[in-house]
């Protein structure tokens, strides 16, 4: 059974910017983690533990999508999308400003 997939306001402001092709790209990746939320992406090291990190490239750039699987719930929330460059010092920011 896929799990429910729940978009943070930033991830979903992020994906909105991003050209059509892309977005469905993006798509495909988040029925991906929905199907297989623990083995499609990799889990994150201190101080990050419990975030998952997808990975994809996309016309030579590679883009991440950052998540959190509650098993008990079967519910993922995509906390960030966006290109790797500074990717995951900007899901640190967005974890630790929101406690």
């Amino acid at each position: 059974m896929a799990a429910q997939l729940v978009l943070t306001r930033t991830a979903n402001k992020a994906q909105r910017k991003l050209d059509k092709p892309l977005r469905v790209r993006i798509k495909e990746a988040l029925l991906e983690i929905m199907n297989n939320p623990t083995q499609k992406g990799e889990k994150l090291s201190q101080p990050l533990t419990m975030v998952y990190s997808h990975h994809f490239q996309y016309q030579g750039t590679a883009f991440r999508i950052a998540y959190q699987y509650n098993e008990e719930a079967e519910c993922v929330v995509i906390l960030l999308i966006g290109p790797h460059e500074n990717f995951y010092k900007k899901v640190k920011q967005l974890i630790y400003a929101n406690g």
